[in-house]
């Protein structure tokens, strides 16, 4: 007997879209960057499948402010398991390595015979997991948090890496655009001239980052404040909180500033950056309308507990023991009331902003279908008549959206929250249904027999497959009070109904 290798989300990324669709809008306008809205319109589930695919893994420079003359700088390794090459152990488990070799230069030269070396850097490992589908899953992550003292100057910083299949995406960091156009002459991957933004976040080839580098120094003003979303298991990634009494983990964010969606999450500040404050009001807004405040909370300074941060000073090149230990506070935000959208934090005393930074929630995992209105609609076929289904879709836009959001807002579980638990199971069944259940002869595997009864019944207890001496393979779908018998049609993986008996 087979059971059904289970689909298991993230917790907190599968968290839903509340109050209405007005996060699904958000959402989708945020990716407009990304998705070409041109004559073949997003309007198609399989494209907007093959827009979500990972193109590499991220890597992070941040610095923390240690000293006067010196800080720390943090780099943050974060590769989706898709994209490392995994092989099969005799234990039966899947093994992989990856490796990144970054070598720190002083100053921003010309003359690659006159640099000077200043630190290197080497993050690697072997990951091993124990189900093949933990090696394709892209909502499996591994996270390391590497750390080292420089002193405060200008750097440029050479990279290299192998074992891994994608190209690093670098944020934290700048980059020369004028060597990146001679190398990279279609101009796809440069950052515009006209943003003053010090992060550049795109997608790099490895021949880009050996050769012209990327340009790396302390930023003249700081924030004193950090994101982290909350820790459930300890990893290379996380970041130890501790007093005598409580000790927290939490998982640091990096400069992306982007929490987990429908995840509490902490604010960190140093607490030399709050001394010379009793109180302060932290004031979260809208990033669009920073004007109206939607939370605001007074905080008195005597009453925060002050945590010791445990930091290691791990570099693999030079074995060391170090720790970095800094005392800081750590404040509780409810970012899981937020809805999936971009924000912005203060500090304020005296209605005066001391410390200020913008943040985004972020849901990883959206299901596929909720990256466009249209789809979304459309896939409710498996819930109601075609007929209704093709009325609204030729409703004006703000009225589609505005049944779109009536309906699941009338099924929400929870209302209160920025979580539909419900609409988040279903489009999820959805994108398990494509991955699993397409064929060459059936490419929407939602639409194939066992893809719709998976979609509306969920999965079964149990899965029986026999194999007669003559005939075709068949498969059995138990569930607690019913059967449903399927026969390969073809021998390429797709299953035909042919009997779905009521048992009880």
């Amino acid at each position: 007997m087979n059971k059904l290798s289970s689909y298991q989300p993230n917790k907190g990324l599968t968290k839903l879209l509340g109050y209405g669709l007005k996060i699904l809008f958000i959402s989708i306008l945020g990716l407009t960057n990304l998705i070409d809205i041109q004559a073949q319109a997003i309007d198609s589930y399989r494209y907007l499948a093959q827009s979500k695919i990972q193109k590499g893994f991220d890597v992070d420079f941040q610095w923390i402010q240690a000293k006067k003359d010196s800080t720390l700088l943090t780099v943050f390794l974060s590769i989706p398991h898709q994209q490392l090459s995994f092989e099969r152990q005799a234990d039966s488990s899947y093994a992989a390595r990856y490796q990144l070799n970054v070598e720190i230069y002083k100053g921003f030269y010309e003359d690659e015979n006159t640099r000077e070396l200043a630190e290197r850097m080497f993050i690697g490992d072997t990951i091993v997991v124990n189900q093949y589908d933990q090696t394709l899953d892209p909502n499996e992550f591994t996270q390391v948090l590497t750390t080292l003292y420089l002193p405060l100057d200008e750097y440029t910083i050479h990279m290299d890496y192998n074992y891994v299949k994608g190209w690093p995406a670098i944020t934290g960091i700048q980059i020369d655009s004028k060597k990146l156009e001679r190398l990279n002459p279609n101009k796809r991957r440069t950052k515009s001239t006209n943003t003053k933004s010090p992060t550049f976040k795109q997608y790099i080839p490895k021949e880009i980052l050996q050769e012209i580098g990327l340009q790396l120094h302390p930023p003249k003003t700081q924030q004193p404040l950090y994101l982290f979303n909350t820790s459930e298991n300890t990893t290379n990634a996380d970041i130890s909180f501790s007093t005598q009494e409580v000790k927290k983990v939490a998982k640091w964010i990096g400069s992306t500033n982007q929490i987990t969606f429908s995840e509490p999450s902490y604010l960190g500040i140093p607490t030399y950056a709050l001394d010379s404050l009793s109180s302060f009001d932290l004031v979260i807004s809208a990033k669009t309308n920073p004007q109206n405040s939607i939370h605001t909370k007074t905080i008195q300074r005597s009453v925060l507990p002050s945590f010791e941060v445990d930091l290691s000073l791990d570099n693999q090149l030079l074995k060391s023991a170090q720790q970095f230990r800094s005392p800081f506070y750590l404040i509780e935000l409810e970012t899981e009331l937020l809805e999936n959208k971009g924000y912005h934090l203060e500090l304020k005393s005296n209605n005066q902003v001391i410390y200020s930074l913008n943040f985004e929630t972020y849901w990883q995992d959206m299901p596929t279908s909720l990256l466009q209105l249209d789809v979304a609609i459309e896939m409710l076929r498996y819930m109601l008549p075609e007929q209704m289904i093709e009325e609204v879709l030729k409703k004006k836009s703000a009225d589609k959206l505005s049944w779109f959001t009536s309906f699941w807002d009338s099924k929400d579980p929870i209302p209160a929250t920025a979580k539909n638990e419900l609409m988040s199971e279903y489009y999820r069944r959805i994108d398990y249904a494509f991955d699993q259940f397409s064929t060459t002869s059936e490419p929407e595997g939602y639409d194939s027999d066992q893809g719709q009864i998976y979609i509306k019944i969920g999965p079964p207890k149990e899965i029986v497959r026999s194999f007669p001496a003559s005939g075709r393979v068949i498969e059995e779908w138990i569930y607690p009070n019913r059967t449903f018998v399927f026969t390969a049609s073809s021998g390429f993986g797709d299953f035909t109904l042919v009997n779905a008996n009521q048992e009880n």
